[in-house]
């Protein structure tokens, strides 16, 4: 392969990581599991999903553990800040580049801007999803929207049974307010 058909393969493949949503489905990995785990791992650790959670290791802003018989880590690593406006008009952003990891080895990357507007009556939150860095197809690519389901079904039935005394007491209240004890 020549330079031109090299640089055609990579495009070409960045194109298909984008195609498949990979920067989302990371991303939304990282920030509805694994950017707050610390605090589930304290207060809440029955929520994680419990193959991730007996294999979990963290370190350095790396998440490491074990999912259908693979390896994973994943990382986010902040980047550079700024601020402009002030007041209701205060705009933070950050960026900041995720990498995923199968058995040790970088399979996917990419860079992304998150922003946070303060506006007048709350705050306006805004994610741009940059450049793919590195992208290795393989099986995780499946493996990778499977995890993200099941810890998010896995967390959704916690809630459901910890919150079902709870529920069932608002349904006797609501019953006895419309006349249906």
């Amino acid at each position: 392969m020549d330079e031109a058909e090299i640089r055609a393969e990579i495009e070409q493949r960045r194109k298909r990581a984008i195609d498949l949503k990979l920067r989302e489905t990371v991303w939304s990995l990282y920030s509805s599991q694994f950017q707050y785990m610390d605090d589930y791992l304290k207060k809440e650790p029955d929520s994680i999903l419990t193959e991730v959670k007996n294999s979990l290791r963290r370190s350095s802003g790396l998440s490491e553990f074990d999912y259908a018989g693979s390896h994973f880590g994943l990382r986010c690593l902040p980047g550079k800040s700024e601020t402009s406006g002030r007041g209701f008009d205060k705009t933070e952003t950050t960026d900041m580049m995720l990498t995923l990891l199968v058995e040790g080895k970088s399979v996917f990357e990419f860079d992304m801007r998150k922003s946070v507007t303060y506006g007048e009556d709350m705050p306006y939150f805004s994610e741009y999803m940059g450049r793919v860095k590195a992208f290795i197809e393989g099986p995780w690519v499946d493996q990778i929207g499977e995890l993200l389901k099941a810890m998010r079904a896995f967390k959704q039935e916690y809630w459901k049974n910890k919150n079902a005394p709870r529920e069932e007491q608002k349904l006797k209240e609501d019953m006895k307010s419309f006349g249906l004890e």
